[in-house]
């Protein structure tokens, strides 16, 4: 299981803000989410005007690495091109803009009176691409298989809180919640939450949705072809049918680098996940040009705090005081990262995001190192898996702790063995490794993750009462300045307890050819979006 993701048209920021219905607490003024129809689209689901002349048709060629060929968004690994691939054959309910706000797509609005019971109106006149009409029975299908501990879906925990999903009309949903989740649309943001059709028996196999895209063939040796999708609901601003393009093709090359070179060449139109050195390639070729966007895809170092050396806490804050960040940043993604707080919560988080980080302090760090009984010194090893930017991150760390007494020896191994679900060297297992973490619609989703005692993925054994109990009230907090407030208390914690220390947040980096326009990028680039792509005359 990866966390990177389990861990979220086109068009770029027309906004509406939707009011969410509330009682005395004034949940309107707080709850109030501003939306945009899917990929930046009006609500009615038109797009905004290009920036440059439509062409119509053509076949957009998007760089990307083989992965599972698994359809079925409740079940698969989680490989990033599976993740793109399966976001222009189905929709979510909501998705996450670019600016971090919960936008519609097939829910047109939602609103809740308390929290606790949210109503979700759908889109009319969808078509899934066999034919049959989207309804409020899909809803609740996909949504009872995403909680279904007996599917096996790695949701299951994720929605616990969900009590019912019920159907009362044909276009509309009844989320009823265990308890109070002052951010639940978001929460329906994740990749995992895309539409299924309730009567394909295999979805693993049968991809069937309501995008605008259809697959026609597929083989992981070399490409996935999609063609547009003729009965799909999404409009321009001027009532013409989208998508613009026939089709697009994922075509298949085994890094990223050989796509930079398929893009310059002209072999392909797309690509994402650049590094600084690749985005200055592609700024280097006018034939080209380069997309960014904000985004929360973090690289963090987990620690174990049940056993050795990390077990004692002044070891650990030792680590935090003697990593320059910034440094790291500077030598490894210059332009194209953050070095954040040195939490999971980055600065897309606006309010949430605690401007304050634990200065860099060599010498402060000897002296922790001393007070945990390792005054000369003392050996870990810290496991990498080798994927940019991880290597050269884990690099520059092991100079830095070097100078502060800690000997770092990096045990590189290829993503596959990282994210076994067996083995020592496992990103469960491991006492010291380098994860990442795909952007979340809210920094909580990451603290009921990873970090709460009981969080699925609580790979560092921590466990916090008081970090707990702030978890638990942000989600039942109503009011968005209290909640902000407890975000950045949470993030005081993380900082002096070091249950883990992020090393970078990225920026969502992608070249295209210079007569590509439309193409939305997420911000988990993994779930970027062609449906208002389109060549330029």
């Amino acid at each position: 299981m990866n966390p990177r993701t389990a861990n979220e048209s086109p068009g770029r920021g027309r906004g509406v803000r939707l009011a969410v219905a509330v009682l005395a607490l004034a949940l309107i003024a707080v709850l109030a989410a501003a939306v945009v129809a899917c990929g930046g689209a009006a609500s009615d689901g038109s797009s905004p005007a290009a920036g440059g002349a439509i062409k119509q048709g053509g076949v957009l060629k998007i760089g990307a690495q083989a992965g599972n060929i698994n359809f079925d968004p409740a079940l698969f690994a989680g490989a990033v091109s599976d993740i793109m691939l399966q976001h222009q054959i189905y929709e979510k309910l909501v998705m996450l803009g670019q600016d971090f706000t919960v936008q519609p797509v097939l829910a047109t609005e939602w609103d809740s009176p308390d929290g606790k019971v949210w109503t979700f109106k759908l889109r009319e006149g969808v078509k899934f691409s066999n034919g049959e009409d989207f309804t409020s029975a899909d809803v609740v299908y996909t949504m009872d298989r995403l909680r279904s501990k007996e599917l096996g879906s790695p949701m299951a925990d994720v929605y616990a809180n969900i009590k019912s999903v019920v159907a009362t009309d044909p276009t509309t949903v009844v989320f009823t919640l265990g308890e109070i989740d002052s951010e639940f649309p978001a929460s329906l943001t994740d990749y995992r939450t895309l539409m299924l059709c309730r009567s394909v028996k295999d979805p693993a196999k049968n991809a069937v949705g309501t995008g605008p895209f259809v697959l026609d063939s597929i083989s992981a040796e070399d490409r996935a072809v999609l063609s547009k999708n003729p009965d799909y609901w999404g409009t321009d601003e001027q009532g013409n049918k989208l998508p613009y393009l026939d089709g697009v093709e994922f075509v298949y090359s085994p890094d990223i680098a050989g796509q930079v070179q398929g893009l310059q060449g002209g072999a392909l139109n797309w690509v994402g996940g650049l590094s600084s050195e690749q985005k200055q390639t592609v700024e280097g070729n006018p034939d080209l040009k380069v997309d960014t966007t904000t985004t929360n895809y973090c690289f963090e170092m987990q620690i174990r705090v049940d056993r050795g050396p990390a077990s004692n806490l002044a070891f650990r804050q030792a680590l935090m005081a003697g990593t320059d960040r910034q440094a790291i940043v500077d030598l490894v993604a210059p332009g194209v990262s953050d070095p954040g707080n040195g939490t999971l919560v980055g600065p897309a988080y606006a309010d949430y995001y605690l401007d304050e980080s634990v200065p860099y302090d060599p010498e402060r760090a000897k002296q922790l190192l001393a007070e945990a009984g390792y005054a000369d010194g003392v050996s870990i090893k810290l496991v990498a898996q080798i994927t940019d930017p991880v290597p050269a991150v884990a690099t520059a760390w092991q100079a830095q702790m070097k100078e502060i007494g800690v000997d770092v020896k990096i045990q590189q191994v290829p993503v596959d063995v990282f994210y076994a679900e067996e083995g020592t060297d496992n990103w469960y297992e491991a006492d010291f490794c380098f994860v990442d973490y795909g952007t979340r619609a809210i920094p909580n989703a990451y603290f009921q993750l990873a970090l709460t005692s009981t969080a699925p993925w609580n790979y560092g054994r921590w466990k916090n009462p008081e970090f707990d109990s702030i978890s638990e009230k942000i989600s039942t907090e109503l009011d968005l300045a209290a909640r902000a407030d407890l975000y950045k208390q949470a993030q005081k914690i993380l900082q002096d307890q070091v249950p883990m220390i992020n090393f970078l947040v990225t920026t969502a980096v992608a070249g295209q050819s210079a007569d590509v326009d439309g193409a939305f990028l997420a911000p988990d680039w993994a779930q970027s979006m062609f449906r208002d792509a389109h060549f330029t005359e």
